[in-house]
């Protein structure tokens, strides 16, 4: 069964130029730091397993509220490859629960499509 898989590689890696030509992000504040995590989601029904979820968890962001200083995953920039999500670095525990989450999800939603018949 394919699965999506999430890796951070934040610290110190370069944003990719296709990302810094789509969304114009400050990194020079020290206050904040850049995670990023390498996806991997093998086609497009991953990456639509990925995307259902994630509106799925801003729908609860929405609804719900947020903590005080919980981050918005509206705010993480998502690609085909990668997640990009500046944040303060005490929010890091928030995100890294937040994109477990997705990734359970997204791999939920892919094992549900497996189980139905065409």
């Amino acid at each position: 069964m394919p699965e999506i898989g999430l890796v951070e590689v934040s610290g110190g890696a370069q944003q990719p130029a296709s990302m810094a030509a789509a969304v114009p992000l400050d990194f020079s504040d020290a206050s904040t730091q850049t995670l990023r995590f390498l996806l991997t989601a093998e086609g497009q029904g991953e990456l639509e397993a990925l995307r259902n979820a994630r509106r799925s968890l801003l729908r609860e962001e929405w609804t719900r509220g947020r903590d005080s200083d919980e981050p918005s995953l509206e705010d993480a920039v998502f690609s085909s490859t990668e997640i990009l999500w500046v944040v303060r670095p005490d929010q890091r525990p928030f995100c890294l629960r937040k994109l477990e989450e997705l990734r359970r999800r997204a791999n939920l939603l892919l094992l549900e499509t497996e189980r139905q018949p065409d």
